[in-house]
């Protein structure tokens, strides 16, 4: 299982730095990919992060799924095109789609996730089409989407893609694995 974390000057540190570290632990492997090409990337409390790899070196079909960490990033790359023809392949190629806090707008506003369930950071709803928000959970898996609320949830985030990418028995695995 590989799966590619796309960021940007201004990702949210912990939503992407800590859901990749226990997907890591799952093992699922995961390219850091910088967007706008950069060997450095520096999150939105100052964390800098190498890249693994240039967007322009990323192709949906070497891929299980893709995700993509919230922040203030969010509101900039979702009208970025090399965003929205990967998040396109990803889609049409039926692989997995993951975001959480703010990012689910990318595909909000892309009308992929019209009339599926959600979650997202408060105040987004706008910004997310026809999709239906579930105010009530942390974490929603709908189809080929995962999307979690915030950075206070990015343990249940994990936890439910390692659950649907294999199964509980893994979860429980990482879970015994980091003592939680």
């Amino acid at each position: 299982m590989k799966f590619v974390c796309l960021l940007s000057e201004g990702f949210e540190d912990m939503e992407a730095l800590a859901t990749v570290d226990l997907l890591k632990r799952a093992d699922i492997e995961i390219d850091l990919v910088s967007i706008y090409n950069k060997k450095t990337v520096t999150g939105s409390y100052g964390t800098k992060v190498i890249a693994d790899k240039m967007m322009k070196k990323v192709k949906a079909s070497d891929y299980d799924g893709l995700f993509i960490p919230g922040g203030a990033h969010s509101f900039v790359i979702r009208n970025e095109a090399t965003v929205k023809k990967l998040v396109t392949d990803f889609y049409q190629q039926k692989k997995w789609l993951m975001a959480i806090c703010a990012a689910p707008t990318v595909f909000g506003l892309m009308g992929i996730m019209d009339n599926l369930q959600y979650i997202s950071f408060p105040g987004t709803e706008k910004e997310m089409g026809k999709a239906k928000r579930m105010n009530d959970l942390l974490v929603v898996r709908d189809g080929l989407f995962i999307t979690g609320r915030s950075v206070g949830v990015v343990y249940d985030f994990a936890f439910e893609i390692v659950k649907t990418v294999f199964n509980q028995k893994a979860v429980d695995k990482l879970k015994k694995k980091i003592v939680y």
